[in-house]
């Protein structure tokens, strides 16, 4: 199979003043894999910063914009984050339904469910975790299963009772992590594409195409392994927004938590762990923001970021493929 099929190329003339001009009238769009600030935080060194800045409610607007028809919301291990995006796609009256979903940090490898009605447990095994997940009458789907910086779960998904694997994830840039997902997944799972986005800006740069418009007509298109994978990898240039949004975001959390006793900060806040830095440590990353936004670091580390990804990619083609071929 050539890499290049699971890609739409006439995407390229899509987005025309911040619209999606996608598919057509009998079919819907999805973005099966998007998050919020609801996702928790990583670290540099010893210093916290968050994966998204976004606040549900601000990736809903950026999602009708864009003429999604649902948006399921996949934080890492919660779910708050989209059921407030559902209370407020239905508390506004708007034109676009909200899945509620979460990537599961399991045992074995990320897994998205979707149509959630609880939040599924961490440290569970892959098994366990679908189970739960179709407990509850959600769909379990495999992201980026040979991702060669989140935890996939490889070749486990032959004998997982998956019901779609993620062959398109937008922010694998490289050549190689999306063509073996597609390699492996053959004809026994749905496929599906997500963005994987941690910013408005990137929502919607890979999806799910599926027949009808509505989230029951989605979970019926998964389950009958109907749905196609549309858009492609994210541009460079929404990498580089999205590190600077980042920055920007942690900076001015920073300038007005400067004044606060970190002990009294907000625990039930998604943004609140910056709140509880130690005050030595918030002037040592609000130094680095300021670092980072006033010079050509975004760009340089997008270059450099660029040539990791495509010698990681490369790397684990050729440890699965030689895997495959034993």
């Amino acid at each position: 199979m050539v890499y290049e099929l699971i890609y739409d190329h006439s995407r390229e003339g899509e987005e025309k003043g911040g619209v999606f001009s996608m598919g057509t009238p009998s079919t819907g769009q999805a973005d099966l894999h998007t998050h919020t600030y609801y996702s928790g935080f990583s670290k540099v060194g010893f210093i916290p910063y968050p994966e998204s800045v976004t606040p549900p409610e601000t990736m809903v607007d950026a999602a009708v914009k864009k003429g999604l028809d649902v948006l399921c919301i996949t934080d890492h291990n919660e779910i708050e984050g989209a059921m407030r995006a559902e209370r407020y796609v239905r508390e506004n009256g708007l034109e676009i339904e909200v899945v509620v979903g979460e990537e599961v940090s399991t045992a074995d490898g990320e897994i998205l469910g979707l149509f959630l009605q609880e939040r599924i447990s961490r440290g569970l095994s892959a098994a366990e975790t679908i189970d739960f997940i179709h407990n509850q009458g959600g769909l379990a789907v495999a992201p980026h299963p040979f991702s060669y910086r989140c935890p996939g779960l490889g070749k486990r998904i032959e004998k997982l009772c998956l019901d779609g694997v993620e062959v398109l994830n937008a922010a694998h840039r490289d050549a190689y992590v999306n063509r073996l997902a597609q390699m492996e997944a053959g004809s026994s799972f749905a496929h599906t594409g997500g963005s994987d986005a941690h910013s408005a800006k990137m929502l919607g740069d890979a999806y799910t195409e599926f027949p009808g418009k509505s989230a029951d007509e989605l979970y019926r298109a998964i389950k009958r392994k109907e749905t196609k994978p549309r858009g492609g990898p994210a541009p460079l240039r929404h990498w580089i927004f999205w590190n600077m949004e980042i920055a920007q975001g942690v900076g001015k959390r920073l300038i007005t938590s400067l004044g606060k006793d970190e002990h009294r900060a907000s625990h039930n806040d998604p943004l609140g762990k910056v709140d509880q830095m130690r005050r030595h440590n918030k002037v040592i990353a609000m130094g680095g923001c300021m670092a980072f936004m006033a010079t050509p670091l975004p760009l340089v580390c997008g270059i450099i970021g660029e040539c990791w990804i495509r010698w990681k990619g490369r790397k684990k083609w050729n440890e699965v493929s030689s895997v495959m071929n034993e």
